[in-house]
């Protein structure tokens, strides 16, 4: 079982400003220990040089993978083209290439030297393309059966409009008589 890294037992503020410099990588790793000690109160424990070196190199390492994947991504979410992006159909394509992402991502940090196949990749990301282009066609499909209903319904409902008669007529009949007119337009549906 691996010892616990002194480095993590530093206060977080600490560790974030170590966390800072290590983005920046204009530290060497003595400079890096000296920076540490300065920010450490007195008789607290100050990491070793080579903790403060492991947790660089697994810092680094892990940063890079995060690079790559974020290159991965950018190049998924471009061949699945900007069309994708929309709607609920994007939301799940997003959730599925951030599930993949996080998938090789997990992998990577198992085994360090693991490859990430980039043809599998590209048959992935043609998948969710015809899986976008799919969905979008379906959603174009209700959408024009949508509007086709609403334009019979607009119709029919002028229909029984003129068929009340004209504005003229309709001043002529008594509240009673209106009403009946109505209920019968309204049996009618």
């Amino acid at each position: 079982m691996p010892r616990h890294s002194t480095v993590m037992k530093l206060p977080v503020s600490t560790r974030k400003q170590l966390d800072r410099a290590l983005m920046r990588g204009e530290m060497t790793i003595d400079q890096l220990h000296a920076f540490i000690a300065g920010c450490c109160a007195p008789g607290e424990d100050t990491p070793s040089r080579s903790a403060i070196g492991r947790y660089a190199a697994k810092f680094n390492e892990t940063a890079k993978a995060m690079r790559e994947n974020r290159e991965m991504a950018r190049a998924l979410a471009q061949e699945l083209g900007p069309e994708s992006l929309e709607g609920e159909q994007g939301r799940l394509l997003v959730e599925i290439l951030r599930g993949l992402v996080f998938q090789a991502m997990q992998q990577r940090a198992g085994d360090p030297d693991a490859k990430f196949d980039a043809g599998e990749v590209a048959k992935i990301a043609r998948s969710l393309k015809d899986l976008s282009h799919a969905m979008h066609l379906e959603q174009d499909f209700a959408k024009r059966i949508r509007e086709e209903e609403r334009r019979k319904v607009e119709e029919e409902v002028r229909g029984r409009v003129q068929a009340l008669g004209s504005a003229q007529d309709l001043r002529k009949l008594t509240d009673e008589e209106l009403e009946r007119k109505i209920s019968e337009l309204a049996a009618q549906a």
